[in-house]
């Protein structure tokens, strides 16, 4: 027990043996409340509450990191607390006393109740709640536990506080959770709008004394503490987003620029309330990678990708090692497609006889019939943009696909693109109905607009109507991922199959298409990617790499061995580069004259006269050679094979990807290794691990602690190389998440920093990133971030991925600066045509603009890299790509940190050591010496000068094979001699959900 003020409070739960501690002073986006004798403060740091004297002082911890607390309210008889909480993984409404004691769960179900206030009397306390599809703000009776809404309509409402005579309550609102209004509403219903905004968003409106009210006014350039029309706090002072305490008529609580603050409204004098809180931290030891780089034993291929059964039951399509192949049990595995393009997705006409498959042969992702008797292509669809996700309808005349975020028809004979539905948020594969009039697949429902999470359900739309309807798999449950989970129908009708919790599932499908009835579970083997037989008697899907067929009418299931292998591709013979600089990773200034001799794919010798007879001879006189550098935060998949041939061209030899589909991680590292697919080394996250609700199509929404352990050892089966957890997942999860992983060798990552670095966490991505709170956990909307952030890191030993110029707005501050990379060659040829117009566009509007909001964020994020550097942090360098473009914005990351006070010896360091040890490669990779694997850069100039010059890549040697920037360019893509031709149609769109408006799916895109 500790005391404060003549108070116990008790302490939480004592520190680690293994702990470090760190004591802050400081405190990022942080929410303060007042006792009602105005001697206490009660404030949120880092998801916990803590109690200091109005005077300042050494803090006491009330809650502990996995109760995750926040946003806390004084009750007027000074003795009782409310907050929220995320324990359980939902936001409930927490009351506990004022030490700590009692703490007490007051709401429950499946919606978030968030930012709770008492009433003036204590017996009621207002908070925002999920209500339908949005947030309400609604009442609480501490008598009787009954939840009343005050208010009704569709707006998002949040932030409610109480008037002083407790008849009405003030709250902000708008469309999303960026609100320009603040209202209020009085016991019956009557609504007013007291605040309103053009620029910018509202937030924490309090109500002083005497009705007056003060709020927080939020812009890209500034924050302002307001009191009615009046601008209180200082010019460039960052005021966080919550409301302020009003401790007289005439003074403030409030936080801003880390402090907790008092500000007397009539001098403007302002005085922090000091304080110190301890904390604890685990420290990170690096966690080797177990992957061998250096055997060619042949190895059992576990990267299979969307395999379906044939309609005779008796082979298997699929992708693996960059190819399309056929497996059957009884013969030799059979490459269909192999053509040195990104073939994927294959589908079976009813009749068996021809595969369909999307390509990037002719530039892009189109559609393509292969015909398996004559061996004959067909290029199908010629549209705009990439399809994706192919299948026949039952009568084998129609090709549903994904056209981007739309669902299409094309028919076979005529060539006639019929739009059935979208925009839609990263939609499923289709499957069609028997009767062939309807399609259903994986879509996407949020639970509000206020924030971007929700569900996979089961979307089935009518083909001629528009009709639509979105049914839950099972009631309360989500689809696995919008993939390879499903919906698949039945070929008679009856059913349908799709992945829950892991696990394979069979549904009744009624009359219309749609699920119906109880569920039946397939198997309680963790399964994937179901795909049915023609006489709908078996059913395959894939169980941690191994094909699985299951007789739907007798329960049995069998394996189904494929005898496909892999072998790791390795040079032989020795190599000396004669390099006229090296930097090696460690050394501060260039080596000159050095020779580097290379045996097969590793490093042998570094220095002068080391070449040894018969090696063959790399002259790079005019060259300067450094390490192989790493990009530490890009998504595959790459759904084309010139983008991973562009992050070579730029230097990028080894590339960490935090979250894709299961099979897809791997199949990037059999077919990356096989030599395949030339790009560069990947190592992979499998599934983001979620909590109960999910936003992109990759996320496994997980709910307790058995969906948890599925998952895990899904990761050790395909061995996966990290494990990323995300948004929604509670801490309590997050630290099985952490054990379990750590127990199978594999490092965690997270968006959030305190409670994982708490758990042992390894790293953390984005300086900003998504959270669960409604603000940024890591810094300030002008991206400041205090001790609360850079301290820990410091201290855990964790690796920080900053990730620049994200989300989509903050671009031009790194574009400002790109000119030079607007005709590169390599981005013409290898990047995307879409994505390298975009690029041009908006690298010519921000060089010819002044983008200096932007400038000045992106210059305040690097400070906080800077001081985490200074301090001793570990930092590398990623960029989120593909919602950025590839290899070209990795450097403009570089640049933009060296031109914000970070060196470029620092820098490199990042991309090159940093990126090593977040892989667990460092005994491998970020340094040239001997026993390094041979991943070298060959550029133009000297990059400890000027950073750029490591974006001037000549040449390239990964793993021991050398490439030239040409090489890589290779020819443009060859145009088919005949391509489609289409007409196009559009069925009725119905408009029946918000969530299809592109002004939704465009404000939640980022990251």
């Amino acid at each position: 027990m500790t005391r404060l003020a003549g108070e116990s409070v008790a302490f939480a739960a004592p520190d680690a043996p293994d702990a470090k501690r760190v004591t802050l002073h400081e405190a990022t986006n942080a929410a303060a409340a007042l006792s009602p004798d105005g001697r206490t403060v009660v404030f949120d740091l880092l998801n916990m509450l803590w109690v200091v004297p109005v005077t300042g002082g050494a803090a006491v911890r009330l809650t502990d990191v996995v109760q995750e607390s926040s946003e806390p309210d004084v009750a007027p008889d000074g003795q009782h607390v409310v907050c929220q909480s995320y324990e359980d993984g939902q936001f409930r409404l927490v009351m506990l006393n004022i030490d700590g004691s009692g703490r007490t769960v007051l709401t429950s179900g499946p919606g978030d109740h968030r930012e709770p206030r008492f009433s003036p009397d204590g017996t009621k306390i207002a908070f925002s709640g999920e209500s339908s599809d949005r947030y309400a703000i609604r009442v609480l009776d501490l008598a009787t536990g009954e939840i009343a809404d005050w208010t009704g309509g569709t707006r998002q409402e949040a932030h409610p506080v109480w008037s002083p005579d407790g008849s009405t309550i003030a709250f902000t609102s708008g469309k999303d959770n960026a609100p320009k209004a603040i209202e209020a509403v009085d016991t019956a219903g009557n609504r007013r709008t007291l605040v309103e905004v053009s620029v910018g968003q509202l937030a924490g409106p309090s109500f002083a004394p005497d009705g007056t009210l003060s709020y927080v006014h939020l812009t890209a350039t500034e924050t302002a503490l307001m009191v009615g029309d009046r601008k209180v706090s200082q010019p460039g002072e960052d005021v966080f987003p919550f409301a302020p305490r009003w401790l007289s008529q005439d003074e403030l609580l409030y936080t801003a620029d880390g402090q907790i603050r008092r500000r007397d409204l009539r001098t403007g004098a302002a005085r922090k309330v000091p304080f110190t809180a301890k904390v604890s931290v685990r420290p990170v030891v690096e966690r080797p990678s177990v992957r061998d780089f250096d055997s060619t034993a042949p190895l059992p291929v576990k990267g299979l990708v969307s395999p379906v059964l044939s309609p005779d039951g008796k082979q298997v399509a699929c992708r693996a090692l960059g190819d399309i192949w056929l497996l059957r049990p009884d013969q030799e595995p059979k490459q269909v497609i192999a053509n040195g393009n990104f073939n994927d997705d294959p589908a079976w006409s009813p009749d068996g006889r021809t595969l369909v498959y999307a390509s990037d042969r002719a530039g892009q992702l189109d559609l393509w019939l292969h015909d398996l008797a004559t061996g004959e292509q067909r290029q199908l669809t010629n549209l705009d943009g990439d399809e994706s996700a192919p299948a026949f309808s039952p009568d084998g005349t129609t090709v549903a696909f994904l056209s981007g975020s739309s669902v299409c028809t094309v028919a076979i004979a005529s060539g006639e693109v019929r739009k059935v539905i979208g925009s839609l948020n990263a939609p499923g594969r289709p499957s069609f109905s028997a009767d062939g009039t309807k399609l259903s697949l994986a879509g996407f429902v949020p639970t509000t607009a206020r924030y971007r999470e929700g569900a996979n359900h089961v979307l089935t739309v009518d083909i001629a109507t528009g009709t639509a309807h979105y049914t839950p798999p099972i009631p309360g449950k989500s689809l696995a991922n919008r993939v390879d989970a499903g919906p698949a129908y039945s070929p008679d009708g009856r059913r349908m199959a799709f992945v829950v919790s892991g696990t394979v599932w069979l549904s009744d499908v009624d009359s219309g298409g749609r699920p119906t009835g109880q569920p039946r579970q397939v198997s309680d083997e963790t399964g994937d990617c179901p795909s049915w037989s023609g006489d709908s008697d078996t059913l395959l899907y894939l169980a941690n790499g191994r094909l699985r067929l299951a007789d739907v009418r007798t329960g049995a299931v069998r394996s189904m061995p494929t005898q496909l292998t892999w072998r790791p591709r390795k040079p032989e013979g020795h190599q000396v580069i004669r390099a006229g600089a090296l930097w090696d990773g460690q050394s501060r200034k260039l080596r000159r004259d050095v020779e580097i001799l290379v045996r097969g794919n590793r490093i042998a010798a570094v220095g002068r006269n080391v070449a040894v007879p018969g090696a063959e001879v790399i002259d790079a006189a005019d060259l300067t050679v450094l390490p192989g550098m790493v990009a530490t935060h890009e998504h595959l998949v790459w759904k084309n094979n010139r983008i991973p041939r562009l992050w070579l061209s730029f230097g990028v030899t080894t590339l960490r990807s935090p979250g894709t589909g299961h099979y897809a991680a791997v199949e990037a590292k059999e077919a990356q290794e096989t030599g395949n697919r030339l790009g560069p080394r990947v190592f992979c996250a499998g599934e983001i691990v979620d909590g109960s609700r999910v936003h992109y199509r990759t996320h496994r929404p997980i709910t307790d602690s058995d969906e948890l352990r599925r998952e895990l050892e899904r990761v050790g089966e395909l061995g996966h190389d990290m494990v990323k957890t995300y948004v929604r997942l509670p801490y309590s999860l997050q630290r099985e998440a952490i054990e379990q992983a750590h127990a199978r060798g594999v490092p965690v990552s997270s968006h959030y920093l305190f409670g994982p670095a708490a758990m042992g966490a390894d790293a953390v991505e984005h300086t900003s990133g998504t959270s669960r709170y409604g603000h940024h956990h890591k810094q300030t909307l002008i991206g400041h971030a205090y001790a609360d952030v850079v301290d820990p890191m410091v201290r855990s030993g964790m690796t920080l991925t900053p990730t620049l110029g994200l989300p989509d707005n903050m671009r031009p501050a790194l574009y400002h600066y790109a000119e030079w990379a607007l005709d590169d060659p390599r981005l013409k040829a290898l990047l995307p045509a879409t994505m390298y117009e975009q690029f041009r566009n908006e690298v010519k509007e921000a060089v010819n603009g002044n983008p200096e909001a932007e400038l000045v964020i992106t210059a305040r994020q690097a400070a906080t890299v800077r001081h985490m550097i200074d301090g001793g942090a570990h930092v590398s360098i990623g960029t989120d790509s593909p919602l950025v473009p590839h290899g070209i914005y990795y450097h403009l990351n570089m640049d933009s940190l060296t031109r914000n006070g970070i060196s470029p010896y620092d820098v490199l360091r990042a991309a090159t050591v940093g990126g090593a040890r977040v892989i667990g490669m460092s005994e491998h990779l970020g340094t040239v010496a001997p026993g390094k694997l041979a991943d070298l850069v060959f550029v133009q100039g000297d990059p400890l000068a000027d950073v750029n010059a490591a974006a001037q890549v000549r040449r390239v040697m990964l793993n021991g094979v050398l490439h030239t920037v040409d090489d890589l360019i290779g020819a443009a893509a060859a145009k088919p001699a005949a391509t489609p031709v289409h007409t196009f149609r559009e069925t009725p769109q119905q408009g029946a959900f918000w969530w299809h408006r592109d002004d939704y799916l465009t404000g939640h895109t980022c990251c």
